[in-house]
């Protein structure tokens, strides 16, 4: 079991102690290793899985899963090594998407009774902070432009009244300043589009946000991801409608546009525009940046 001791929270030795108990009776006896920074549960995960563990258990949000995630998927292990998730956290997208028991006694008695089912991943190249090209999965929603902007503002935040109030805080504080903005778009190796947007999503999931039902029509295992461009909206347009994207329903709005696609290249038309890029909750870099699905990448009990 991997831990993220900061989600949730925080996690102290009294209330972890609280929960060994708990844990150990619906799961059984397990080890258990503590991140200490972001990245830290690739690693661990990567050096768990390539050591032949054969399940994984992420204890944490949503970005500890997409981490465990990505240490499993690096060491190549993915069909041999399952990933099981008990989920402590704010915004809980992914939990929503596997419809997972927010009681952790409870989900730990799932990883241990329920199945694993192959789901599909994202995997994206990216440009860094440091202008290098990087590469990720993602398991749920990844996404650029203001949407990334809002992850960044709320990952800064303490989160204490949960992750919905704190993704809309964060929205309402982005909004103020934030510009939309001009790419290129490539779907399924297609020419070059070029679109103004507010932002854009890659789903395999379907919620991310706190809970914004962006990719209403993803589906974890239909080998490809689902694209939600939102267009140029205007600040009172995002306001108006933001209840649209909770509720799913804001696909039938004339500057949406919604398709699947099985590879997505992204560009600033302006190659000094930063647009930043968030996968999973997290914001690792920027565009460019190329999605892909990898189909049946990855075993989850759920």
């Amino acid at each position: 079991m991997i831990v993220n001791p900061r989600a949730g929270g925080g996690l102290s030795e009294a209330r972890w102690a609280k929960l060994v108990g708990p844990l150990t009776e619906g799961l059984g006896p397990f080890d258990s290793a503590f991140t200490t920074a972001g990245g830290h549960a690739v690693l661990l995960a990567h050096e768990a899985a390539a050591a032949g563990r054969q399940l994984i258990v992420a204890l944490g949000g949503d970005g500890t899963i997409s981490e465990v995630a990505n240490g499993i998927l690096s060491a190549d292990a993915g069909a041999t090594t399952e990933l099981g998730i008990i989920p402590r956290g704010t915004g809980g997208d992914f939990r929503r998407m596997l419809q997972l028991s927010p009681s952790l006694a409870q989900a730990a008695k799932d990883v241990r009774e329920r199945p694993a089912h192959a789901i599909d991943v994202g995997r994206v190249r990216y440009t860094a902070p440091d202008g290098s090209t990087a590469l990720r999965y993602f398991v749920n929603v990844a996404s650029f432009g203001f949407s990334s902007a809002v992850a960044s503002k709320a990952n800064a935040s303490s989160k204490r009244l949960g992750g919905k109030l704190a993704f809309l805080g964060a929205t309402l504080r982005t909004l103020a300043s934030y510009d939309n903005t001009d790419v290129w778009l490539s779907i399924d190796g297609g020419p070059k589009q070029r679109r103004r947007v507010l932002m854009a999503a890659v789903g395999n999931g379907r919620f991310f946000g706190g809970g914004m039902k962006i990719c209403p029509s993803a589906s974890l295992d239909s080998g490809h991801l689902d694209l939600v461009v939102v267009g140029d909206f205007s600040r009172l347009e995002v306001m108006t409608k933001i209840g649209r994207i909770y509720n799913g329903s804001h696909l039938s709005l004339e500057n949406v546009r919604n398709e699947s696609t099985t590879r997505l290249e992204a560009t600033p038309v302006d190659d000094g525009a930063v647009i930043p890029l968030e996968l999973d909750g997290e914001t690792p870099g920027r565009l460019p940046a190329t999605f892909e699905v990898v189909p049946a990448a990855l075993r989850v009990r759920f």
